[in-house]
């Protein structure tokens, strides 16, 4: 029975089976795999953001004068064809990214129920550390 209360220890089971910590340098491992995995739960929330912000930049455009679709020309029908579809695939590129990011949020999370002291500071630091590298990026783009 696994307690329901936090405990430092470096026997822990993390989320699957096989995922059996029995010793310190497992739990050391673990402690580095749960960081790396926050980081990278960070980093897409990042990319997730500058990909919405790319594409409300690409919808807000004005047309250029220079491009066919331009009030002053003749429409091109294909024009359009290729605007949605490019649209698809980057809505595409968005749901798989959102899944990705739910799937690794609820990982940690399951991490952190864990209770175990070394997984939950793992989880925390690797939040604060990916806050710290990946925010940055986001006033630089």
């Amino acid at each position: 029975m696994m307690p329901m209360y936090f405990f430092a220890s470096d026997q822990v089971v993390l989320l699957f089976d096989f995922w059996n910590i029995h010793s310190v340098a497992g739990m050391v491992l673990t402690v580095v795999i749960v960081l790396l995995m926050t980081v990278l739960y960070e980093m897409l929330k990042v990319e997730t953001v500058k990909l919405d912000k790319k594409i409300l930049d690409l919808m807000a455009a004005p047309p250029n004068p220079q491009d066919e679709t331009a009030e002053t020309l003749p429409i091109n029908p294909n024009s359009q064809k290729t605007s949605y579809k490019r649209w698809i695939w980057v809505h595409v590129l968005q749901s798989v990214l959102h899944i990705i990011q739910v799937v690794l949020s609820y990982f940690l999370m399951l991490c952190a129920m864990s209770y175990n002291v070394w997984v939950f500071l793992s989880v925390v630091a690797g939040a604060g550390i990916g806050y710290f590298v990946a925010y940055p990026l986001i006033k630089t783009w």
